[in-house]
């Protein structure tokens, strides 16, 4: 038999989730419905002594209760300076991120919100300011899913019970149950955009239709039926296009999909890579379609550290630093390579020197092998490097030497590559580029007795 499911209440002490929370400690005391509840309140510093009272009506009323209180808090203008985001985006990433590790760290099955259908009309309608498409009309779902607040990248379930309820329902819930919620003054602050929405916009449209929030709330149903419907054809479409398992995604076969599903099929790959679709809007969802629609290779920076990179033949995106298939050291730097020398990288992997007799048949090499006459050392000896600005080089077969860059083009080396290939430097230059060839005035001459052989090794090697 499964246990009981275990929630944690969000709880900011105002009539909505004091609405919730008792509400729900009704429900948790009959052991029929087979809830447990917790509750967790994130003080945001951000209104002195009325904060704290806050805090301190949300003790008092899970003290009486006997609902168990996480407490929290954070900086909010600290955060607001870091990232640049608003006021109440860095509020809101804060309070999520708490609500997050407190329901993962005490083994809750996921955070119940006090949002009403008031608050879904005020989020579609800045929605619509910002532009938004269909996904931004949808507003808030009853159940979400948050792949992007915690480090271990586990999911955070929010459930959204009261988007059928009214504002007006849960004051009015609050006063049958003699409690008395706190007021957010800065609800009243015009300079807050979603509150000139909620005490002007919202009033103004009410003259118009006085069930206009009602009204809204259907849209925003209609719109999230139609966005769960494009989201099973966009997931298949994805698996479709998809390359093994490594997360790439053909670019040939994205270019014949339709642009409109094809800006959909990206949503759900970026959705995939960050674990949420939050502040991807259309101004950036439409650099990501020109970028797999027009580029031959290059990158994008994304929200959520996510950077789209576009390849010869492949898209893919990855979160941060991650590059899984990139087989080079993530920092080359500078080093002297002899004869008998292993130069170690800080990843572990390694390039080696050393004299075969005799010369082997290239035939035989891998691609992370190479020959290289012994008259071309420099002393005996080579220099192993990243590339600089204006390297040239001559590739073993060519009749002259080029642009490295344009070496690292012709070969479909991916432009986020080129940095970490190390460059064996003998007398005349670059001797070789690792993994992809040697120069053609380095190569060992035919019927020549011994050579030297270069071999880097992989970090998995």
């Amino acid at each position: 038999m499964t246990g009981p499911v275990r929630l944690l209440i969000a709880l900011s002490g105002g009539a909505d989730s004091t609405a919730l929370l008792l509400g729900m400690h009704d429900l948790a005391g009959h052991r029929d419905h087979g809830i447990e509840i917790e509750a967790a309140h994130f003080n945001h510093r951000l209104r002195g002594d009325n904060s704290d009272a806050d805090e301190k009506f949300c003790r008092d009323l899970c003290d009486r209760l006997g609902v168990t209180l996480h407490m929290g808090s954070g900086d909010v203008s600290t955060h607001v300076s870091a990232d640049g985001a608003s006021l109440e985006s860095a509020a809101r990433e804060l309070r999520y991120r708490f609500l997050s590790q407190t329901a993962s760290r005490h083994g809750l099955d996921a955070v119940v919100t006090g949002h009403t259908m008031d608050d879904q009309a005020e989020t579609v309608l800045l929605a619509i300011t910002r532009g938004a498409g269909l996904r931004g009309l949808s507003g808030m779902s009853h159940f979400t899913e948050r792949a992007d607040l915690n480090e271990d990248g586990a999911g955070l379930k929010v459930l959204r019970p009261m988007l059928a309820l009214r504002r007006s329902d849960t004051e009015e819930f609050c006063r049958l149950a003699a409690v008395s919620p706190r007021q957010d003054e800065s609800n009243l602050d015009p300079a807050y955009a979603r509150n000139r929405v909620r005490n002007n916009v919202i009033p103004e449209l009410r003259e118009i239709n006085p069930g206009v929030v009602e009204a809204i709330s259907r849209l925003a149903a209609v719109a999230r039926e139609d966005v769960e419907l494009i989201d099973q054809i966009a997931v298949g479409a994805l698996g479709i296009v998809r390359i093994g398992d490594g997360g790439k995604i053909s670019k040939a076969s994205l270019r014949q999909i339709s642009p409109v599903l094809l800006t959909h099929v990206l949503a759900e790959a970026f959705q995939t890579a960050a674990g949420t679709v939050r502040d991807l809007d259309m101004v950036a969802l439409r650099s990501i379609v020109e970028a797999v629609s027009e580029l031959d290779s290059g990158s994008i920076d994304l929200p959520h550290g996510i950077k789209l990179v576009v390849e010869h033949d492949a898209v893919r995106f990855l979160t941060g630093d991650d590059d899984p298939d990139c087989p080079y050291p993530g920092v080359v730097g500078e080093h002297d390579l002899g004869v008998l020398r292993t130069i170690k990288f800080e990843d572990r992997s390694s390039l080696s020197a050393r004299i075969s007799w005799p010369a082997p048949d290239p035939a035989d090499l891998t691609k992370w092998q190479a020959i290289i006459s012994p008259e071309v050392l420099r002393d005996g000896r080579m220099q192993v490097r990243s590339r600089l600005a204006g390297d040239r080089f001559h590739p073993l077969g060519m009749v002259s030497e080029m642009k490295l860059q344009d070496f690292f083009v012709n070969q479909h080396v991916p432009a986020r590559w080129r940095d970490r290939v190390p460059l064996v430097l003998g007398e005349q230059g670059i001797c070789w580029v690792v993994g992809e060839r040697v120069a053609e005035w380095a190569r060992v001459p035919d019927g020549a007795s011994e050579a030297v052989l270069l071999e880097y090794v992989g970090a998995e090697g």
